[in-house]
């Protein structure tokens, strides 16, 4: 039990703390003595119960396990370098706690405070790396039982994808247009035709291409969630693909320096395709977010659209999705005419 006492002149009660081998004073910032012992209890226990043993995995010994984890897919350099970026800013606000400890009460904190900068984007990726984190820590034995994370309720957090993110389909000739040669206008074509991710096409290869069965196969190890994928695609793909040269089908589509190796990303021609198109805001990804968008504009049904994007559930493929004018209006008029 703390013990709890008054500092001369001082109506307020200070707590003295047995943490492990040391003691720690803090104030209780209360009068009535018996509301503050029990406050220094409370103090004790969660102070004794984050206690870091020497048998405990830190949230940072933690995250170094998670990237050590043996999956089918390794987690790539900028996977890495974004947990490391959500593990720095848990740990400016909890502390280098151990995972054990880690409870709905104390994301609730993180949350809380976080909330106060109102970077609610990064607070997102922050919950859903700790969720990742978690997740396996329950495989790990090292007393984490439940995943904290799976308790908060996130509907108050603003969602990221508030900006305009797909190309119109009276814009995507200008896409087209502002192309500078045959490797950029099959990027983009098969961003917007088939919704690949951007290292989904980089390293697309010629014998996951089926021209005659009109359709790509990605298998799992490729995709970012471990599930294999077919896509069919269209005309303008198979057309666009077939202006490559049956002798060169071989290897990497988008060949690298080395015959054996990939290109290794698109972002330096994105910036000029972009800037050409005077779409200085269009992301790369967005290609991917107009593939999903002109399904669901065209009526596609929203599961057959997220089995194509290669999603796993119906959320990321609702985020995606955006609906134009056109057809708001013609669901307007429908409504009307069901009315009337």
């Amino acid at each position: 039990m703390a013990d709890v006492y008054l500092r001369e002149g001082s109506a307020i009660y200070q707590a003295r703390l047995r943490v492990g081998d040391d003691t720690i004073r803090k104030s209780t910032g209360l009068r009535c003595p018996k509301a503050a012992q029990a406050e220094a209890d409370r103090l004790e226990q969660e102070l004794t119960q984050a206690l870091v043993l020497d048998t405990d995995l830190t949230l940072w010994q933690a995250t170094e396990r998670l990237f050590k984890h043996p999956r089918r897919r390794p987690y790539s350099a900028a996977t890495k370098r974004h947990y490391t970026v959500s593990l720095t800013n848990v740990l400016a606000v909890l502390g280098n706690i151990a995972i054990r400890v880690l409870d709905e009460e104390k994301v609730k904190t993180y949350i809380k405070t976080k909330m106060k900068t109102g970077k609610t984007v990064q607070l997102r990726r922050d919950l859903a790396f700790l969720s990742t984190l978690m997740a396996h820590a329950r495989e790990w034995d090292c007393g984490v039982e439940v995943n904290p994370l799976k308790l908060i309720d996130k509907s108050k957090i603003a969602d990221a994808n508030k900006r305009q993110s797909y190309v119109h389909r009276n814009q995507f000739g200008r896409l087209l247009a502002a192309c500078k040669g045959y490797e950029q206008r099959l990027f983009v074509i098969l961003g917007v035709g088939t919704g690949m991710r951007h290292q989904e096409i980089m390293k697309l290869h010629w014998d996951e291409v089926d021209l005659k069965r009109k359709k790509i196969q990605l298998g799992g190890e490729r995709t970012k969630n471990s599930c294999p994928r077919e896509i069919p695609l269209t005309q303008e793909v198979i057309d666009t693909l077939s202006d490559t040269l049956e002798a060169h089908r071989v290897g990497y589509v988008f060949k690298g320096k080395k015959e054996d190796e990939p290109q290794y990303n698109f972002a330096k021609r994105w910036a000029g395709i972009r800037k050409r198109a005077e779409m200085p805001n269009l992301h790369i990804h967005d290609l991917r977010h107009t593939f999903a968008s002109w399904l669901i504009q065209s009526g596609v049904p929203e599961k057959t659209a997220q089995d194509l994007m290669g999603h796993k559930t119906n959320v990321m493929t609702q985020r995606y999705s955006h609906t134009n004018m056109k057809a708001l209006r013609r669901a307007i008029e429908q409504m009307e005419a069901d009315t009337l």
